[in-house]
């Protein structure tokens, strides 16, 4: 705000108030002349010179202090996030509300105090803020006492090319956090390890891997479960770049063989996030991960997760009823997520729902869920804890994972107490893992009698909204899809560029196709689950007893109506959830 905006503004609010009709004035009404009774105030005048004197030296001290906060926050926004347009308004803001005290509340000696805090308590915040953001950004501590800070002349340091990103350095104390910012900000390869993170944010990455060899890095990102290739750089390039993420991470960047870990965190316009960087020497050079922590989120719903209705209102009647469900996943498919979602349909309310779990669990740690802690892998502290909650007679149990057969003899027997039992296992489909958990049990048959469901899953990456394109398919794909040709002719796939012929535009020049905001250009934003459901009904139970195999069990679900993954699949691809391409390779990457 410039100075002489905000006098013309005192002035025309001070006239403002002034009564325009005095006393005793001539006014006219229906065409006579008429005059104001006059009222009796007293003797003296009746604008106080004084109290109008120390409103309007607060006002010039505001002014000029109003007009300092506006240039400064417009010179650090970049560096310090100091907006300007977050920190006028409360300047201002707070400047009115004090200056309409003055003018209103009867005893100036209590309006006046109000009008003076009000003008100087936010210019004393952000001046406060300033400083500790300073001194937490010394590259801008030493261009500010560089330049000339108050003109804002900030000498630009090589530090500062490239995009924003603002470190989180490692360290016990302010100290040590400060060095080793220092320190990695001294490096050649700073900008470079800035650009990196930031390209890594800007498409959801999961993990960086840097591979060093002897005379180049390699480098990919893991987005949404996939890897992508990135640029490879020159050995020089990245070892500086690796100074710095070395340093700002608390680790000796010096050190090239031993493993290393260390952690910091960055923030950018796109958010905040924590990394985890862990270095490890190998016999091409040296490997580095970069992994973006998760935040932990509240657990996802069972259409959510991308089960569909029918298949979501079985298992909830299972697990809300009686019977022994049991959830599963490959490695690294999503196997927890989807073991929160079925965890939280149960219903938390009505029912007492009660867990078993080893002390290192999380993914059980549910609200409304009654949670035990036992050694999963000893068996005889697994059976007293479990002795010791029946007692309790819950309506649900929650057992991750199951110690030994006695255990879970002692699990499958409560379902005749019309009690449900949900556990979990790791498996390539419903049938194996039906029979991974059967193979546990010392009273099978018991087992086959409580078993009622068993369901597995595999990830396959959702499609952009914003950016996935509609195109025309033959009636033949869509019908080995599983659709119908007479209802659908298309399918969504993943953005690309177009023919090279519209790539140009009618005088010859190249046309820019920015990449998509949402997805960063990949096609694909996060992942879904493709689940499948095997019903353990009387055939099914016939097989276990008789023929217990994958194949046997598989082929007998089948005929009662089991869908298989693939069957799935190709349903998300037809509603448009997943591209054909992304469907395929997921499938081919099972096979």
């Amino acid at each position: 705000m410039s100075r002489r905006v905000a006098c013309l503004l005192f002035i025309v609010t001070f006239v403002a108030i002034v009564p325009g009709v005095c006393p005793g004035d001539a006014f006219a009404q229906d065409g006579a002349t008429a005059t104001l009774p006059s009222l009796d105030r007293g003797p003296g005048g009746y604008l106080s010179l004084v109290k109008i004197a120390l409103i309007a030296a607060m006002f010039l001290i505001w002014v000029r202090m109003a007009d300092w906060i506006n240039r400064d926050s417009t010179k650090l926004v970049r560096r310090l996030d100091m907006a300007p347009a977050v920190w006028n308004p409360i300047v201002v803001g707070s400047f009115l509300i004090g200056f309409l005290c003055a003018i209103s509340v009867p005893m100036f000696l209590v309006g006046y105090p109000i009008f003076v805090v009000a003008a100087l308590v936010p210019p004393l915040a952000y001046f406060l803020t300033r400083r500790s953001k300073i001194a937490e950004n010394p590259g801008v501590a030493r261009a500010l006492a560089g330049g000339n800070a108050e003109s804002g002349d900030i000498e630009a340091l090589p530090q500062d090319d490239g995009v924003q990103v603002d470190f989180a350095p490692a360290g016990a104390d302010n100290k040590q956090k400060q060095s080793n910012l220092i320190k990695a900000r001294q490096s050649a390869g700073f900008v470079d390890a800035k650009q990196l993170l930031h390209d890594a944010m800007f498409k959801r990455a999961e993990q960086l891997m840097l591979d060093f060899g002897r005379e180049q890095v390699t480098s990919r990102m893991l987005v949404d479960g996939v890897w992508h290739p990135l640029e490879p750089r020159e050995r020089e390039v990245g070892d500086a770049m690796l100074v710095s993420l070395k340093a700002v991470a608390g680790l000796n960047p010096a050190d090239r063989r031993s493993r290393q870990d260390g952690s910091f965190g960055i923030k950018t316009e796109l958010g905040k996030a924590n990394l985890k960087l862990m270095s490890q020497g190998i016999k091409t050079g040296e490997r580095v991960v970069i992994r973006f922590v998760a935040k932990a989120r509240d657990p996802l719903t069972l259409a959510e997760a991308g089960m569909f209705p029918e298949m979501a209102e079985k298992i909830k009647a299972s697990i809300n009823g009686t019977g022994l469900v049991i959830v599963s996943a490959p490695p690294g498919s999503g196997l927890s997520t989807s073991w929160q979602a079925v965890v939280a349909a149960s219903d938390r309310l009505t029912r007492d729902c009660v867990a078993l779990i080893d002390p290192s669990e999380t993914d059980t740690r549910i609200e409304n869920i009654v949670v035990n802690e036992a050694d999963a892998s000893s068996p005889q502290a697994q059976a007293a804890a479990l002795k010791k909650l029946l007692l309790t007679q819950p309506d649900a149990l929650i057992v991750p994972e199951i110690a030994d057969g006695s255990i879970m003899d002692t699990l499958a027997l409560q379902t005749l107490d019309e009690r449900s039992v949900l556990t979990r296992t790791k498996a390539k489909s419903a049938a194996e893992a039906l029979l991974r958990v059967y193979a546990k049990a010392g009273n099978r048959e018991q087992f086959a009698t409580a078993a009622s469901f068993a369901t597995c899953q595999r990830l396959v990456r959702r499609l952009c909204d914003d950016c996935k394109q509609k195109v025309k398919t033959p009636p033949k794909t869509i019908q080995q899809l599983g659709g119908n040709p007479k209802k659908q002719n298309w399918l969504y796939t993943h953005w690309r560029l177009p023919p090279l012929d519209q790539r140009v535009d009618e005088k010859g020049r190249e046309i820019e196709f920015p990449p998509c905001e949402t997805c960063g250009g990949l096609g694909y934003i996060g992942q879904i689950a493709v689940f499948e459901l095997l019903e353990v009904n009387d055939a099914v139970r016939a097989t276990l007893k008789s023929q217990p195999k994958i194949d046997a069990v598989e082929q007998v679900a089948r005929k009662s109506g089991k869908k298989s993954i693939s069957q799935q699949t190709y349903q998300l691809v037809l509603l448009g959830v997943t591209s054909l391409a992304e469907a395929q390779r997921m499938l081919k990457a099972e096979k």
